[in-house]
């Protein structure tokens, strides 16, 4: 009997492949059962490291709750002891403050002078620069500085000469009806009365980038200077775009974080004469001074009595 050689092949192949199913079939259930044990191994370490995280989360809002209850006891101890810690320090000092933007609120500083026995003669506010608006309104602007002052006013250096002619009527209480322009026609928000001034506190600092501190803060400061008053620049510690650098360089003291009561303890310092540049940004020499002046040493009695 003759058998085709054929036959042999497909019987031997026939074997290998059966025996190769064989082996894939057993390789992917033992593969299964070893992806099964570590997917099982994988969630039981996630599960765990998940009520690890849970744990510390929970550790943490425990820490948080405990430090805002000691803020809180030492915002009421600050609250109890900061009038009297200041009280009297600026008795008889007449300030005149100046906000260069109108995107902060210094209620808080303005409380803490009153606290420590200063008269607040008058708060201004700058909205914007005076060389904004359309072109009727800046040619009023120019025209009506022209008329007043006799001289011509050139446009692209309009806000600096407003600037320094607003400090000005600030400070001595001279040329009233130039503030009374800029209140009119929405320039600026004035309230109180000028002159008399003692102080000029300077309020800056902006979130634009596009800002007027060469242009309206910088005058304002040379021209209180050469008026001879003391002038002292303020910024609220979280200010986006900080003034502290450019104030310092017009060598007066400056108060970054004038906002909380460390910063208006420092501005009263200050105030009393200990000159300098505190807060806590990288402009500062130190968070504050490290003292109260002595009240017969005061720069600010010595500021009133020249005014007698």
């Amino acid at each position: 009997m003759n058998i085709n050689i054929k036959y042999y092949v497909l019987t031997i192949a026939s074997i290998f492949i059966a025996l190769g199913i064989g082996i894939f079939i057993g390789f992917m259930l033992d593969g299964q059962k070893v992806f099964s044990e570590q997917q099982t191994s994988i969630i039981n370490e996630l599960e765990q490291k998940f009520k690890d995280l849970q744990t510390k989360n929970n550790n943490l809002k425990n820490t948080v709750q405990e430090l805002n209850k000691q803020i809180g006891y030492y915002n009421q101890y600050h609250q109890i002891i900061f009038p009297e810690l200041v009280a009297d320090k600026l008795s008889g000092v007449k300030v005149a403050i100046i906000e260069t933007t109108n995107e902060f609120i210094y209620s808080g500083m303005r409380n803490a002078l009153l606290k420590a026995g200063a008269t607040i003669e008058s708060i201004t506010v700058i909205k914007d620069s005076f060389d904004t608006g359309d072109e009727l309104e800046v040619q009023n602007l120019i025209d009506f500085l022209s008329n007043k002052y006799g001289v011509t006013v050139d446009e692209k250096h309009l806000n600096e000469f407003v600037a320094s002619k607003l400090a000005n009527a600030i400070v001595t209480g001279q040329d009233v009806d130039l503030i009374d322009y800029l209140k009119t026609n929405g320039y600026i928000d004035f309230t109180g009365i000028p002159g008399n001034t003692d102080f000029v506190i300077i309020a800056g600092g902006s979130n634009n980038k596009d800002n007027n501190i060469a242009s309206i803060d910088i005058p304002i400061i040379k021209q209180v200077k050469l008026l001879n008053v003391p002038i002292i620049g303020v910024e609220q510690s979280d200010t986006k775009y900080s003034y502290i650098d450019v104030y310092k360089k017009q060598h007066i003291s400056t108060i970054d974080n004038v906002e909380d009561i460390i910063g208006q303890t420092s501005l009263i310092m200050v105030m009393e004469g200990k000159e300098g540049n505190y807060g806590i940004k990288q402009s500062a020499m130190s968070l504050m001074p490290d003292s109260f002046m002595k009240a017969d040493n005061s720069t600010h009695n010595s500021a009133a009595n020249s005014k007698k």
